[in-house]
């Protein structure tokens, strides 16, 4: 285990605010008017002079602002998030200024439901005034000012916290500097607002509800229990529920006694353990969160819609300046992968600065919280100080491929690894480059370098990819790796008006005299695996990928065969290209009066 991880802020004290406000109060977008707000948060990490090193973390639906570290009396770090934020983690304390508040409606210290009304002297419960994503941005920027506060070098949020994130920098372009949408998305789809709202009939239904009106009693247990019960179901995937659980029979039910058992069957209850299981989250959501802020605030989540308030999608990434990092997780009920890409492809349309990976831990929407290993990876490149030394190895070998490449040029790398071509196309040609990849490890690698790399498969297609974004496209080592090279060219050659493909040729004579004196198949730098556990799909020479091309329309504007070795390069001297080169670069385009498919 990483040093790091044995690391924390150590002792945080949580504080409460209060806002200064004008003199008839803070203004809702409902309507409504509070006339006070407290805001509690909670603050680790460096601080400079100008404070212009913070990094604001929007918690998720009932989370809170202890975000890491441990309050006094603490033996141990309690914080929701301290595997991410601390001294050396995926957000860096020694680097960054860490700011966590409770959300407004929230009942952890901000003035929510629960809250003193100081117009009665008592909670404000059923009183308390509507309010919607975009005012609780509002209260954490009134906040934030407060505390001296105008801009931030970042800002992060999953689920509920992301959508306050995509309202915050697309409502106020140009105060954020990075934001990061974890398992969240620019609006509930409708599964996830059927749950919200069966959830919040559960709560309304039960008879110690009273409208709202309920503190001088026990309030409705029964319905938040029953909401915190079907949520819960949808934090974690079908995959997840069934290796912990499955058919599992709780065996401690079993030894509660005959009475307790009969009772228990009596109102149609199993022995199962996921029941077990259910009953326990709802004992400690009961004991830790009101149902008015749990009405209110899913309320505000379930009724906002960027690309409705903004007018579409792409006018919501349009406002966007922040460079944004985008995930999402594998089993995700509530914000699939899909709401995430189409995100990440609204602002590549519109020309910015994305990058997207998919984390596939098969556990669901909690993952964010539960598998911070696999997003700190992420986090901390996004996060990080990118510094990376290209080896000359390596550099020669991407050469000939960057000399095909025109300065300025926009580029799209499919098949980018971890972003070694993109890094010299941008330092040394000033490129303007995208990154398709399929490895998380590898996108994690591109990300922390400062490069924009997106999870995608190029076999299924390059759906996130606009037509015509790119002046050059490049698959550097790709092609025969590919299951359908001819269909990818042609999609290709929609993204951008050229492309640059490199091949390892297998018509070289070092190839062919293996083959003749030993009988199998190379293994070396460019063929690096053995037969049976080789991704290169594809035997190919320079004599069939002219051919493809021709069959395909396509156009060979430029080509190069290279060899390592001096025989090889005579025979390409010589005009024996197939015969003597180990690999080929070739420039193609569509072949003129080839229209795009």
């Amino acid at each position: 285990m990483d040093v790091a991880e044995h690391q924390t802020v150590g002792v945080v004290e949580p504080r409460v605010t209060t806002l200064t406000l004008p003199s008839g109060g803070f203004r809702l977008e409902d309507g409504g008017t509070l006339a006070r707000i407290d805001v509690a948060w909670e603050s680790c990490g460096r601080e400079t002079p100008a404070n212009d090193n913070v990094v604001f973390i929007c918690h998720a639906l009932t989370g809170d602002a202890h975000v890491a570290g441990r309050h006094a009396g603490e033996e141990s770090a309690s914080g929701w998030w301290d595997s991410i934020v601390g001294p050396g983690k995926a957000i860096d304390t020694n680097r960054y200024r860490v700011v966590c508040a409770n959300v407004l409606g929230g009942c952890k210290g901000t003035t929510g439901p629960s809250s003193i009304n100081p117009a009665t002297g008592r909670p404000y419960g059923s009183s308390f005034p509507r309010f919607t994503i975009g005012d609780t941005v509002e209260v954490y920027r009134a906040f934030l000012r407060e505390i001296g506060v105008t801009h931030l070098a970042g800002l992060v949020g999953g689920s509920f916290g992301g959508i306050q994130v995509i309202e915050w920098i697309t409502a106020h372009p140009g105060e954020v500097d990075k934001a990061v949408m974890i398992a969240s998305g620019a609006a509930l789809n409708a599964q996830a607002l059927a749950f919200d709202i069966v959830g919040r009939y559960a709560i309304t239904l039960d008879d110690g509800w009273k409208g709202g009106d309920y503190y001088d009693g026990p309030g409705p247990r029964v319905g938040l229990a029953q909401a915190r019960q079907v949520a819960h179901i949808t934090y974690l995937s079908l995959d997840l529920l069934n290796r912990r659980f499955g058919r599992k029979i709780q065996e401690d039910w079993l030894k509660r006694g005959k009475e307790w058992l009969e009772e228990h069957a009596a109102r149609f209850g199993t022995t199962f353990a996921i029941e077990s299981y259910l009953e326990y989250q709802a004992r400690k959501f009961l004991a830790r969160f009101d149902a008015n802020s749990y009405l209110q605030i899913t309320h505000a989540m379930d009724r906002y819609d960027a690309a409705a308030k903004y007018g579409s999608l792409d006018e919501v990434c349009r406002r966007i300046t922040s460079r944004l990092l985008l995930v999402s997780i594998s089993g995700d009920w509530l914000f699939s992968e899909e709401q995430s890409r189409v995100i990440a492809s609204g602002m590549l349309r519109q020309g910015k600065d994305v990058a997207y990976a998919h984390l596939d831990i098969k556990v669901g929407h909690d993952g964010f919280l539960t598998h911070t290993k696999e997003l700190g990876k992420l986090m901390g490149g996004f996060f990080g100080t990118a510094s990376r030394e290209i080896y000359p190895e390596k550099r020669a070998a991407l050469a000939s491929v960057m000399a095909l490449v025109p300065d300025g040029a926009r580029v799209l790398d499919v098949g980018c690894g971890s972003g070694s071509l993109l890094h010299l196309l941008r330092d040394e040609k000033h490129v303007r480059g995208t990154g398709i990849e399929i490895d998380g490890d590898k996108i994690a690698a591109g990300v922390a370098d400062g490069l924009d790399v997106l999870f995608d498969d190029a076999d299924t297609g390059l759906d996130l990819i606009p037509d015509g974004a790119y002046d050059v496209a490049v698959l550097s080592e790709t092609l025969q790796t590919v299951k359908y090279p001819r269909e990818l060219l042609t999609r290709l050659l929609n993204k951008a008006g050229e492309a640059v493909v490199s091949f390892p040729n297998f018509a070289s004579y070092r190839i062919r005299l293996l083959l003749l004196f030993r009988g199998h198949l190379p293994v070396n730098p460019q063929l690096p695996f053995e037969w049976y556990d080789t991704p290169n799909i594809h035997i190919v020479t320079l004599k069939d990928f002219r051919a493809l091309c021709a069959k395909s329309g396509l156009e060979i504007r430029e080509i190069r065969a290279e060899s390592d070795h001096f025989l090889g390069r005579i025979l390409c001297a010589l005009g024996l290209k197939n015969l003597g080169a180990s690999r080929v670069i070739a420039r193609v385009a569509r072949a003129e009066g080839k229209g795009r498919e």
